[in-house]
């Protein structure tokens, strides 16, 4: 907690930057479960401190207009999330992405009490914020040098321990390598910190290596260089990367040809054996950038007079133009054009794909995504005002899907949005992103020296993760998404004036029944699917008629998910009542006629009741709702 903090301010700042750290650890990559717990505790974090601000207790910030465009757009946007349930093609899916909004409204709304409450806030979060990062990436790094650590850890080398995903925690590194660079080169900040911040942009260096990440290498390089080009203290930064980044690089390289890191499927004892050897590689680079770093400091009033008139930003940027151009011209071995053109080919590529190990970091295929855009964009211009629903991309692709990958999401919000939100969700989405641009940019321009740079780099860690959603899908992972808005929130606010004294009691109130309304709202999903997983255990068990009543209670948790239908309808043919079974299937079809999933459970029914002719015309509509599906075999058996 920083120094000097009032009690109910300190108490704030912990609470936030506690569940910020909660969503980082226990997330569970875009799990909905844990958004239950901890979108639940950031929403009631967040309800009684506005609650307590109108009643008088707690400093409200006095947002400007920009600030107020934005939590109005970002609130619209919200429910049209949840508005999109009524034409969704999955509706269920859309409640859920409607909750997520709600959880990323929660983490704003601290963001702006934190804002306006806690003295030099940005400079509080921006500390607060890299010690969860680096205790992130220093975790997942342990996990590659003792393997125990991360069971799971044999079946896939991509480091990616805690978020569950490599391109999220690659995102992590670049953030976290923005606030370690504004941490090392600020003169007011003690030595041992700024030697710390040294060590850290090389662990993230490695961890970001680790990842096989090429969209977090591209988006870690453009933030630096958006940090240096913004920054007073380019030199500083710079002889922070000059001293840290080599050695990650080194310790990659080597890192790379040792199966034990970087082979999947590898045994437990070559694993161990090669994380050891990292672990000691770790230890003796990190001292070394350590005590580099401490001498630097240490001699710093010696050597930075000397450089400091060399590198103006025009320089650095120019230097910067002809680096780039000199390794264009390298790497594509004098024809740039012919490279970037069979780059593009090989980008654009359906049936090509990345490697599944470190080679992966030199190739140019999309990985799918670029068929995952042009899908995206097929489902927008049908469907340009409305969208087919929040979060139904993986199920709204299917009727046009051209082979079998798997995409929850078509990794490009932008798109993302347009397809599921339309062209409305998409523009108060765009509204909200721009007012926030806007808000930043006045936030810094009003702070002191000292304040604003630390908004600054915390302004380059929001552009790092809009510059890695162009590639992915960044709003599903709480672990990077809530340190965003958490951020916003407090950019916001900071150094507006305060609201406080002022008692309304009836908005207080209302604020308190709003928050126990998101937490059920998250809440009810979640035990939904308890309840069906609960029903299926009681069918294995041989307790169909328990297993009705799990699924009856979970329809009426969640009426818009078609898994309860499912459930009860098991259960109820376990139990011999195949006519009540045959009418659950019919009823979620009903629910979801859209969706392959319901034809093809309704049609698999029909054949198991011998019905054929039902069977044939449901699976054949599954089938057209999807033709890579799991009708496609049955009807080939049934000659159909």
């Amino acid at each position: 907690m920083p120094r000097g903090l009032p009690r109910s301010a300190g108490a704030l700042f912990v609470t936030a930057l506690a569940l910020t750290g909660l969503a980082v650890f226990f997330g569970d990559g875009s799990a909905y479960a844990p958004l239950v717990w901890i979108g639940g505790a950031a929403t009631c974090a967040a309800g009684a401190a506005l609650a307590l601000g109108l009643f008088g207790r707690l400093p409200l910030p006095r947002l400007d207009g920009w600030g107020w465009a934005f939590v109005a757009l970002l609130v619209a946007f919200v429910a049209w999330n949840g508005v999109s349930i009524v034409w969704s093609v999955q509706p269920d899916r859309s409640w859920e992405y409607f909750n997520r909004g709600l959880v990323y409204l929660a983490f704003v709304a601290l963001g702006l009490v934190v804002g306006a409450v806690v003295p030099r806030a940005p400079r509080a979060v921006a500390l607060g914020l890299l010690a969860v990062f680096g205790a992130a990436l220093v975790w997942a790094l342990a996990g590659k040098v003792i393997p125990n650590l991360y069971p799971d850890g044999e079946r896939i080398a991509r480091l990616r321990a805690p978020l569950e995903y490599w391109n999220a925690l690659a995102l992590l590194a670049a953030m976290t390598m923005l606030l370690a660079l504004w941490a090392a080169i600020r003169r007011e900040h003690s030595r041992a910190l700024r030697v710390g911040s040294v060590v850290l942009v090389f662990v993230a260096a490695v961890a970001l290596l680790l990842t096989y990440s090429r969209g977090g290498v591209v988006v870690a390089l453009l933030a630096v260089a958006v940090f240096l080009l913004s920054s007073r203290e380019r030199v500083d930064a710079i002889a922070a990367l000059f001293v840290s980044v080599p050695p990650a690089v080194a310790l990659g390289a080597w890192a790379f040809t040792q199966p034990g890191i970087v082979e999947n499927g590898e045994p437990y004892d070559g694993r161990l054996a090669d994380g050891l050897q990292l672990g000691v590689g770790l230890l003796l680079a990190g001292g070394l950038v350590a005590a580099l770093a401490y001498l630097g400091l240490k001699h710093e009033e010696r050597w930075r007079p000397r450089t400091i008139t060399a590198v103006s930003g025009r320089r650095l940027a120019a230097f910067s133009a002809v680096a780039l151009l000199v390794g264009v011209l390298a790497v594509s071995r004098g024809n740039p054009v012919g490279w970037v053109r069979d780059g593009f080919r090989e980008f654009t590529n359906p049936t090509s794909q990345a490697g599944a190990g470190p080679e992966r970091l030199a190739d140019f295929n999309s990985n799918s995504r670029w068929t995952w855009w042009e899908e995206a964009w097929e489902l927008f211009r049908d469907n340009a005002v409305a969208g087919t629903g929040a979060g139904t991309f993986s199920v709204a692709r299917r009727p046009i899907r051209h082979n079998t990958t798997v995409a929850t999401e078509p990794h490009n919000l932008a798109l993302q949005f347009l397809s599921e939100t339309g062209l409305v969700g998409f523009l108060l989405v765009a509204g909200a992103g721009t007012a926030a641009t806007v808000g930043l940019v006045r936030a810094v321009r009003r702070l002191d020296e000292g304040d604003a740079a630390a908004a600054s780099a915390l302004g380059v860690v929001a552009l790092a993760y809009l510059a890695h959603a162009l590639i992915d899908y960044d709003w599903d992972f709480i672990g990077v998404t809530a340190p965003l808005f958490l951020v916003l929130g407090v950019l916001l606010a900071t150094g507006r004036p305060v609201v406080a004294g002022r008692r309304e009691p009836f908005f207080a109130a209302g604020m308190a029944l709003l928050s126990v309304a998101a937490v059920a709202s998250l809440a009810a999903p979640w035990l939904a699917g308890r309840e069906v997983a609960e029903a299926y255990a009681a069918i294995e068990r041989r307790e169909p008629s328990e297993a009705v009543d799990h699924g009856r209670r979970a329809r009426s948790l969640n009426p818009l998910a078609v898994e309860p239908f499912f459930a009860e309808a098991a259960g109820e043919e376990a139990r011999g009542n195949r006519g009540r079974a045959l009418d659950l299937y019919i009823e979620a079809v009903e629910l979801q006629p859209r969706n392959p999933r319901t034809w093809f459970e309704l049609g698999r029914f029909e054949l198991e009741l011998g019905d054929r002719d039902a069977a044939i015309r449901d699976l054949s509509k599954s089938r057209e709702l999807d033709r890579y599906g799991p009708a496609v075999p049955y009807l080939q058996a049934l000659g159909a």
